[in-house]
């Protein structure tokens, strides 16, 4: 009598497991896509308006979900079936710095990109910014590990101590905001010239620098 259990188990056909017979991550990158396109065009078409909180929240779970779990997706050996949208693998990461890049560069050009007063929408692009650059910092250094190569721990040490005194220095910030314990003159004078970023501080800076750090590790 056969065991049933030591029978090799056969892959299941992955057009009839994955949504509209889609290659795994489909959807995902459509989703993806269309968010950022939408916040690409709000940026250029009315920067001088916020992204709304709902479209900037959903970028930001879709933008942190997304990579992570394509880089994931891409590490995998049992992945059946070609890469999202039948597309190279990474191609949609791709499109998408390509994508903010562009806005960015169209925004400079007007001289749109660094006058946050005016066009608070661009703060948007700027944490987005911090996380895409970790992103691509991450792509050339596994790159750069895959051919034999490592950088001293020092390194590490380096963007791990930069992002924790953000994090630390934003925090006290926020908390500032709800039990003001520093005079506020010392905050002005700390949040002049170019530590200004818009009506709120340096927090949108030190949230970027955040940002890039994850990006770097996703």
């Amino acid at each position: 009598m056969t065991d049933e259990s030591s029978k090799p188990m056969t892959p299941a056909d992955w057009r009839k497991v994955h949504a509209f017979g889609l290659p795994s991550g489909s959807i995902r990158a459509l989703l993806a896509i269309a968010i950022f396109a939408t916040t690409w065009a709000l940026l250029v078409l009315v920067p001088g308006k916020e992204v709304p909180d709902y479209l900037r929240d959903l970028l930001f779970i879709i933008m942190g979900h997304y990579f992570a779990s394509r880089h994931r997706a891409e590490q995998s050996r049992d992945a059946i079936g070609p890469p999202p949208l039948y597309l190279p693998n990474g191609s949609v990461r791709i499109l998408l710095v390509i994508g903010c890049i562009a806005v960015a560069a169209v925004l400079f050009r007007r001289g749109q990109l660094t006058d946050l007063e005016a066009n608070p929408g661009v703060v948007t692009l700027l944490m987005v910014g911090g996380f895409l650059l970790g992103v691509v910092m991450n792509a050339v250094y596994s790159w750069w590990k895959a051919r034999g190569h490592q950088s001293p721990r020092i390194v590490e040490d380096l963007r791990a101590g930069i992002t924790v005194v953000a994090a630390g220095l934003l925090v006290l910030l926020i908390v500032n905001r709800l039990f003001p314990f520093l005079p506020p003159e010392t905050l002005h004078s700390l949040a002049a010239g170019r530590g200004r970023l818009g009506p709120y501080g340096p927090e949108h800076l030190l949230a970027a620098v955040v940002g890039f750090y994850f990006g770097s590790r996703s």
